[in-house]
Formats: C-alpha cells, sequence, structure tokens
C-alpha cells in the first residue's frame, strides 16, 4: 500500500512533501535546540557580565587596600610622634617642671593652673584638660617662652592668648617698664 502511494505521488508532489518535511525538521530542531541553547548562551553572558563588574570592584578594593598598606608603611615611621603629643597622667609632674623649665629659660615668671576634670570614660583613649598659664616679663622674653612652649612633644592647643602691659612698681620709678603680661588658655591632651 505504501508503495502505491508513493507511486502516486508525482515528482512535483514528492518535492514540496520534501521540502515540508524538511522545512518541519528545521523547525523542531530549532524549537527544541537552538532557542533554548540561546537562551542559555543569553543568561551566560548576563553572569559572565555581572561577575566582570564584581571583579572588577574586587580588584579596586585590592588596589586600594594596597596603597592604604602603602601609606601605612609610611607612617608606621611617624606614630611615635604622635604617641609623644599626649601626656601621660603619671608624668604630670614631669610636664609642669618642663613648663617651669621653659619659663626659667625664657627669664619669665609664670603661675600654672591645670584644670583636672573627671575621668576618662571608658573606651576614650586621651582625656582633653584645660591649662590656664600666666606669665610675666619683657616681650623678647614672652616671644621665647611661647616659641618654647611651641616646640614642646606635647600637643598643646592655645585656644586664647592676651597680652598686657604690666603696672609699673615702686615709689614712681619705672622698675616694672617693658614688662608684658601674657595670660594663655590652652587645651592640653592627656592619656
Amino acid at each position: 500500500m505504501l508503495n502505491d502511494f508513493d507511486f502516486k505521488l508525482n515528482t512535483n508532489k514528492k518535492i514540496a512533501l520534501n521540502i515540508i518535511i524538511f522545512l518541519v525538521a528545521v523547525f523542531l530542531l530549532l524549537f527544541f535546540l537552538i532557542l533554548p541553547t540561546i537562551n542559555d548562551i543569553k543568561a551566560i553572558e548576563s553572569e559572565i557580565t555581572i561577575q566582570m563588574v564584581e571583579l572588577e570592584k574586587k580588584y579596586q578594593r585590592g588596589q586600594s587596600l594596597k596603597k592604604l598598606a602603602e601609606h601605612l608603611k609610611m607612617i608606621e615611621t611617624q606614630l611615635d610622634k604622635l604617641d609623644q603629643v599626649f601626656i601621660d597622667k603619671e608624668d604630670q609632674l614631669l610636664f609642669i617642671t618642663t613648663l617651669e623649665n621653659i619659663a626659667d629659660a625664657s627669664q619669665v615668671t609664670q603661675k600654672i593652673n591645670l584644670i583636672a576634670e573627671p575621668e576618662m570614660e571608658k573606651g576614650e583613649n586621651y582625656q582633653k584638660l584645660p591649662l590656664q598659664i600666666f606669665t610675666q616679663g619683657d616681650f623678647v622674653s614672652q616671644l621665647k617662652y611661647l616659641i618654647n612652649l611651641e616646640s614642646l612633644n606635647y600637643y598643646i592647643n592655645i585656644k586664647s592668648l592676651e597680652l598686657n602691659s604690666a603696672p609699673s612698681a615702686g615709689n614712681g620709678q619705672n622698675i616694672g617698664q617693658g614688662n608684658i603680661n601674657m595670660f594663655i588658655i590652652a587645651d592640653t591632651y592627656w592619656r
């Protein structure tokens, strides 16, 4: 019977039937094999793009960390200087003595008022204590005192500096002439 059917089709119908079978096969191949593969390729492309962005971010973070490590190595040598700016609570007498030595070297008289604050709170590394200094001497000596005060390793943050001429002493004599009073209000940093 198949042979009878085969003979009854003429050549044009055989060609048309072969073309239809070929097109159906191509359509099935396209629908079941190529389209899913194209979708998979698009999904993989999307994942690769996301991974590239993530890798670029990680690379940038790595470069930032590398630069930070280099900067830390450069700063590490100067950390000792930072430790010196703080005054140890045990060295309070040494700090006062240092201020007195500066006053003697600058040939001024001084009065120091270090205002005690409450104890440091837990977790704080330092404490800021107000300092008041009253000095008396001639102008050049006062300048020497200020220069010596600023050249200390300790960090003394001068908030206010007041200069006044000192009153003359004695019976109309100008013994105190040229003397200046200086009042300094500053913050010191203790640990």
